[in-house]
């Protein structure tokens, strides 16, 4: 549990704690003859009460801690307000200690017992104390049953359908709104994702989806999010993030969430449908998901729209070598495309922007310009000084047939034979050969 949650907590209960103090002497009961404070205790409150508004948290407690009462009431209301006050002196041991003290003796109107419960699991949770805490919530979620259509308590309601509950436990409890106990089984969920115990966490958010009136609200979702990614339970977690992402649509995260979970469970066209819904709420992509969905555009048969992300991240880029890259899958993109024209010029733009590489480089631009039937050009970069470095003898055959061709469209086939010798000198192949013969005979024919 993060530290603004805790503090959060601390300041709720708190200021809980105080109205409840505030309307102790005035507590209306589910009994019909409720028991009453003795005069003399319900001096001695009052008196502490007066202490404690005016923050004077010790003397309070060393006025109540003084007094034996001789009625159990008695006791067991003074042990309710001491610990009412240790927890505001954030001396938790004594606030769990009276406090629970004050549950056992079964002697407070139902409502403050469950009140007071409530105050010893969310003083145990503030600390961390999660195993401690979960009896507690337990006995509070299973506590409250309600009729005339009001929701039965599942546990409650079973015994019911089987005939087996009596009237008597029928009893409506006062002032305990549903609401209540939709924050309890929150509190449920929060306390088993602290422990790790990803399967309770989902059947917590289950009785709270049951109770909760308010519609889907983040936190619970969040939870039952991570619960079912740590059980890898992927297609209910997707349909969590559907659920999250309709709440909060502005949020980066739950749509880079959904778009990996579909990446995983492999339904890429619903991630490239995600990752596009996302830019289109004026959301702003990474650089690596905007490139994932470059990927996506090309995998889905639409290329154009790939090379365009490409080129506008390239144009963002600050770093050459980052550019380079981006480059290079936006011409491969292109050529995917068939828009030859827009792939030769950003081969093109990948040499111009590292010389070291263009090597690299200078060999898939050849072949492209080749296919386009513009062979000075392509022979440029065919006999450029850098192409032949750090390449195969096969690769380098390759070149040297490439130019062969070139020659050959051209006609300039002695240029031609001279390549087509020396690629079948560097790696023979079938195509050197066969080249070879037949340009032998169209020289034959030609001179």
């Amino acid at each position: 549990m993060n530290l603004h949650y805790l503090n959060k907590l601390k300041v709720q209960l708190a200021f809980g704690l105080t109205l409840l103090l505030s309307s102790t002497l005035f507590t209306s009961s589910v009994y019909a003859n409720p028991p009453q404070l003795t005069q003399f205790i319900a001096g001695k409150i009052q008196a502490a009460q007066a202490l404690q508004q005016q923050e004077r948290y010790s003397d309070a407690i060393d006025l109540l801690a003084e007094l034996t009462p001789r009625q159990a009431y008695d006791k067991a209301f003074v042990q309710r307000v001491l610990g009412i006050f240790h927890w505001q002196q954030e001396n938790t041991e004594q606030a769990v200690k009276y406090l629970s003290l004050a549950v056992e003796s079964q002697l407070l109107p139902t409502e403050q017992t469950w009140m007071t419960q409530r105050m010893v699991a969310d003083i145990l949770l503030s600390q961390q104390a999660y195993k401690q805490a979960l009896p507690h919530y337990y006995v509070l979620v299973d506590s409250y049953v309600l009729i005339d259509d009001v929701l039965l308590n599942t546990s409650v309601k079973d015994h019911e359908n089987s005939g087996k509950i009596s009237s008597a436990r029928k009893k409506k409890a006062s002032n305990i709104k549903p609401k209540e106990f939709t924050e309890l089984w929150l509190r449920i969920a929060q306390t088993h994702y602290q422990l790790r115990e990803w399967n309770k966490v989902l059947s917590a958010i289950e009785s709270y989806d049951a109770l909760n009136t308010q519609g889907d609200q983040v936190q619970a979702l969040n939870l039952q999010l991570t619960a079912q990614s740590q059980l890898q339970r992927w297609p209910a977690a997707i349909d969590t993030l559907d659920r999250i992402i309709a709440v909060e649509p502005d949020k980066l995260l739950w749509w880079q969430q959904l778009a990996g979970l579909q990446l995983r469970t492999s339904q890429p066209e619903a991630a490239l449908t995600t990752l596009i819904l996302a830019q289109r709420q004026g959301l702003e992509l990474s650089v690596q998901e905007r490139r994932t969905l470059a990927q996506l555009y090309a995998q889905q048969g639409i290329p154009e729209q790939a090379a365009r992300e490409l080129g506008l991240l390239a144009k963002e880029a600050t770093d050459n070598a980052e550019r380079q890259k981006m480059l290079v899958e936006q011409a491969q993109y292109w050529q995917m495309a068939k828009e030859w024209n827009s792939a030769i010029s950003t081969w093109r733009d990948v040499l111009s922007l590292s010389e070291s590489q263009s090597a690299e480089y200078r060999w898939p631009l050849a072949q492209l310009l080749l296919q386009q039937g513009r062979y000075e050009a392509a022979l440029v970069e065919l006999n450029h000084k850098q192409i032949q470095q750090y390449r195969s003898k096969k690769e380098q055959a390759a070149i040297e047939l490439a130019k062969v061709r070139a020659y050959y469209k051209l006609e300039k086939y002695d240029r031609a034979i001279t390549h087509a010798k020396l690629a079948q000198h560097i790696a023979p192949s079938a195509s050197a050969k066969g080249w070879l013969k037949y340009l032998q005979q169209v020289r034959q024919i030609n001179s």
